[in-house]
């Protein structure tokens, strides 16, 4: 017999892989059908919510689908379609990981790349819906240890690869408690002096409002003096887009092939740019769906770039190199890490199989 888990922890587990406060203003994720004390035992994650993806649910028993392009985008007047209402007659919930988990550091990108054996990944831009402040306190010395943990535990000084990370110097001050003031050190209505530290943290902007509430908690002051100071650079810890290495450099044309290989492609599309299709390459830039808009940050960067929808246009005015491996293909390998991250949660996990998806009806003549 399946575990049953209420839906709002899986909810908690997806929005720590990829936060929603990383999603595009304009985006729309997290539960969009359902309720969050749901038991759900049986999920299935696909990257469209379609007919044939709820058929599957429904005859595979899943009580979740956890989708990666939204089945809700904007406000409805009225609950008309088909889908919605089949998928609440059956008693099925959705869950959505759009452009959060497109930038999240285990997301879209990371399982594209993984999937091409690309190592020694960097982001390739710092573009998200979130943004990155820098958060000053000042503390006793013998307080300093019990503040800081309290907010590296809400989130706060992670950079890149690194977790815990701060600043600290020793600063002077002075105060005068006012009669209402409940001061512990030093007398009502006369200086104080004091010697303190300055902490200084990095918070990306969906871990602000935790961080101060820890530091406030924290800190032995009535009134914790701290500030916020929004920073003019991206955070080092998301971002859209990737750029790896392959092991071993490959010539255009035979990466191509593998790419089509590997994602299980019915068919590419390569643009040798002002290559040579049998130029070795080894530097190489991925973007799983649409990244046309990221086509500026490669030149100079990577040796080919692997995505999917571009343009005419795009293309032809393009110098390097590229692969479109299509929208479905370049996204479906999230499924696999999304299969992963959730498979400690002790519950039934399946991908819709990619051969069953709607897009096999699109057919080349």
């Amino acid at each position: 017999m399946s575990e049953k888990i209420q839906l709002h922890k899986i909810a908690d587990h997806l929005n720590k892989l990829a936060p929603p406060g990383l999603s595009a203003e304009w985006d729309n994720v997290g539960l969009q059908l359902g309720e969050m004390q749901q038991e759900i035992s049986r999920i299935l994650l696909t990257l469209d919510v379609t007919e044939k993806a709820i058929e599957y649910a429904i005859r595979q028993k899943s009580d979740l689908i956890i989708s990666h392009h939204p089945l809700i985008f904007r406000p409805l007047k009225s609950i008309t379609d088909t889908r919605l209402l089949r998928l609440i007659r059956e008693n099925i919930a959705v869950f959505t990981l759009h452009t959060n988990v497109d930038s999240a550091k285990q997301g879209v990108n990371h399982a594209l790349a993984r999937r091409l054996g690309l190592q020694d990944l960097e982001f390739l831009s710092g573009e998200t819906g979130a943004q990155l402040y820098q958060l000053s306190v000042y503390v006793p010395p013998a307080a300093s240890d019990a503040v800081s943990k309290a907010i590296f535990r809400a989130g706060a000084g992670e950079i890149g690869n690194y977790k815990s990370c701060m600043s600290y110097y020793p600063v002077a001050g002075q105060f005068i408690s006012q009669s209402e003031s409940k001061p512990v050190i030093g007398i009502k209505g006369e200086v104080q002096k004091v010697s303190e530290l300055k902490l200084e943290f990095f918070v990306d902007s969906f871990n602000l409002s935790a961080a101060i509430r820890a530091l406030k908690e924290n800190h032995p002051y009535e009134q914790p003096v701290y500030t916020v100071i929004p920073q003019q650079r991206a955070s080092d810890n998301y971002g859209l887009g990737l750029i790896g290495k392959l092991p071993v450099a490959r010539k255009l044309l035979d990466f191509a092939q593998d790419v089509k290989v590997k994602l299980s492609s019915s068919q590419i599309k390569l643009w040798p740019g002002q290559e040579d299709m049998n130029k070795f390459i080894q530097k190489v830039a991925v973007c799983g769906g649409s990244g046309s808009s990221l086509l500026s940050m490669v030149a100079g960067r990577a040796d080919v770039f692997v995505s999917a929808d571009f343009t005419y246009h795009t293309i032809l005015d393009s110098r390097i190199p590229l692969i479109d491996a299509g929208h479905f293909h370049t996204e479906y390998p999230v499924l696999e890490l999304l299969e992963e991250s959730l498979g400690d949660l002790g519950i039934q996990l399946e991908i819709f199989p990619r051969d069953q998806h709607e897009i096999n009806k699109l057919t080349s003549i």
